[in-house]
């Protein structure tokens, strides 16, 4: 099996590799280079679909839930901030921006109530923190060194069109593993380390989700018609989001 076969089978759910990794792996390995689309595609049904995934108990139900608020939601913030900040000028008035940066504290305010909760013990903690190196370490590395060029100097007007591509492209594929890679440390973590959130700690959270998720996206889409005297390129507009 090739590694980018291998690498796409392990982007599925630990749920559902658990229970038919082996069938798909067999699968791939017949198929080659020609599985890879039909792959994809099961990744991203699998992880918006959460209810598809294999459960035993009533804990592992509330988890795939809170994975599922937590996708979609991270899904829509990428999506429609990707879209606000490419997909033409925007208007630049401080409406947009405040209720832009209040979706983005509801959503986190909405993982934080959806999460599992850590076990208050040091071997909780250190898988936790291991779990997180290894799913964020690429993400923030990338982001954290775009944040550096553009503070460094490397300006949107006056910097050669591929280092400036490279550094907005870099920019957006660190969000965009973020957005991945965070939903896989819920999904991994075993209740060794972690305890699933309650009933109403869930609801409240996936319903905080939907909201800012909601809200979010008609801002963006809401807010097309450019401003006179107040607009921006898309270039810069998401070179502003670096600094």
């Amino acid at each position: 099996m090739s590694v980018v076969t291998r690498s796409l089978v392990r982007l599925y759910p630990d749920a559902f590799r658990e229970r038919w990794g082996s069938m798909v792996e067999d699968e791939a390995r017949g198929a080659g280079w020609k599985s890879w689309p039909n792959l994809i595609a099961g990744i991203v049904d699998m992880w918006l679909h959460p209810a598809h995934w294999p459960t035993d108990s009533s804990a592992q139900r509330q988890r795939r839930v809170a994975t599922m608020g937590i996708t979609v939601a991270l899904a829509a913030w990428f999506l429609s901030h990707l879209a606000a900040e490419q997909a033409g000028p925007l208007p630049t008035d401080g409406v947009r921006e405040q209720v832009t940066h209040g979706c983005t504290t509801l959503l986190l305010l909405g993982i934080a109530l959806v999460a599992p909760r850590p076990r208050p013990t040091l071997r909780a903690a250190i898988t936790l923190l291991g779990w997180a190196l290894r799913r964020l370490a690429v993400p923030t590395l990338l982001g954290t060194t775009v944040v550096l060029l553009v503070h460094g100097g490397v300006e949107a007007d006056a910097s050669p069109p591929t280092l400036r591509t490279a550094v907005l492209a870099a920019w957006w594929i660190s969000l965009g593993l973020g957005a991945i890679q965070i939903p896989r440390i819920f999904t991994g973590v075993g209740a060794d380390a972690v305890v699933p959130p309650g009933t109403d700690r869930l609801r409240a959270g996936v319903w905080i989700l939907a909201g800012a998720s909601a809200t979010g996206g008609a801002t963006t889409f809401g807010s097309r018609s450019p401003v006179p005297g107040s607009t921006r390129s898309a270039s810069a507009s998401a070179w502003a989001c670096c600094c």
